[in-house]
């Protein structure tokens, strides 16, 4: 069995989005179609921009594992709770 800690396997990630993409949407098509005469709809080449949040990987990260954590102890609590429950009830 691997190693849960080896590192030496990451798989790599996703590659980026290609700079160009092309978009279509119901305006772009009935707008296609009118200019066309009826014919096949075309898209529309768009300029994506990326838009960073401000949040870092990281920080994600911690925030994932701290709501986690409380909603384990949240169920925790609430299973000690209805065992309590039923041992005070015999």
């Amino acid at each position: 069995m691997a190693d849960a800690s080896d590192t030496s396997k990451v798989l790599p990630s996703a590659p980026p989005p290609p700079k160009e993409v092309k978009v279509r949407t119901l305006k772009s098509d009935l707008a296609s179609i009118a200019a066309t005469g009826g014919g096949l709809p075309r898209y529309t080449n768009m300029n994506i921009v990326r838009v960073d949040d401000g949040t870092s990987k990281s920080k994600a990260g911690i925030i994932t594992t701290v709501v986690i954590i409380v909603l384990f102890a949240i169920i925790v609590a609430i299973a000690v709770y209805f065992v309590d429950q039923l041992v005070l009830k015999k």
